[in-house]
């Protein structure tokens, strides 16, 4: 019942990533961007859209497997689909699942640098969210392996995305921190140079739209934490939505964006 259910979920989550996608595209028609910025966001929205569409269609195929085809099978459906996270779908949904999480962080990671470069007494900070973004990698690669050799059990898959996730959840705390923290400093100093709160409140707006997207990637990781640390059995369904909240977060964030609310 409980796959059952986070199927569904898998569904309206899809469904969230494909509306607020359009809303991506609509936004850039009317934005007033500049060009290559406008392109950029096309093609960086549009390839995590189809990852994510490749993502979501391996996982109703494993579903669709385990209710469908093997609906009678001894262990009962819900352990079959459990038990599939070697077949090829599973591997291919963990691909996905891994491009889009790194093309995600980079982006985070771009963004955290670019601020950290812009100002002379942050930039010695650069070299932490880079070494978090490299055991982000280091640890997404070990978890693919640990899906593609058939010896390894559930338990061993499950621990290895647990470290992932912590680990990536680290990542995405501590660069929209150090977004936040630039963005104060910055404002601080318009407030002493001009001596006004307007623009103060503007500043105060984008910290609000930029903490809006983690808020929504890290409340679902914390979720699945508690799941993982009860031993509760919806811990394993619950690992196919992550990928939709991280996207639908960072929909969230590019909207903000080309919106001018967030930067």
């Amino acid at each position: 019942l409980s796959l059952l259910s986070l199927t569904l979920f898998t569904g309206i989550g899809y469904g969230t990533v494909l509306t607020i996608y359009f809303q991506c595209l609509f936004s850039l028609v009317h934005s007033p961007m500049r060009q290559a910025l406008r392109l950029f966001f096309f093609g960086y929205a549009s390839t995590m859209f189809i990852i994510e569409t490749l993502y979501a269609a391996a996982n109703s195929r494993r579903v669709w497997i385990a209710f469908v085809i093997n609906w009678g099978s001894v262990a009962g459906p819900s352990r079959y689909e459990v038990g599939l996270w070697h077949d090829w779908a599973s591997i291919a949904a963990m691909a996905c699942y891994i491009i889009s999480n790194w093309l995600a962080d980079a982006l985070m990671l771009g963004r955290c640098i670019i601020l950290l470069r812009n100002m002379k007494n942050t930039r010695w900070l650069i070299p932490i969210p880079c070494s978090v973004f490299l055991v982000i990698i280091a640890t997404s690669v070990n978890l693919f392996m640990d899906t593609t050799e058939a010896s390894k059990s559930l338990e061993a898959i499950t621990k290895a995305y647990c470290i992932f996730v912590v680990v990536d959840l680290s990542f995405n705390i501590i660069t929209t921190s150090l977004i936040i923290a630039c963005i104060m400093i910055h404002r601080t100093k318009l407030r002493k140079t001009i001596g006004t709160r307007v623009h103060g409140r503007e500043y105060n707006n984008i910290i609000m739209m930029t903490t809006e997207s983690c808020m929504i990637s890290a409340i679902s990781s914390i979720v699945y934490l508690i799941l993982y640390a009860m031993n509760n059995f919806v811990q394993y369904p619950f690992m196919v939505i992550q990928n939709q909240m991280q996207v639908i977060a960072l929909f969230v964030l590019i909207l903000r964006i080309i919106q001018g609310k967030a930067w």
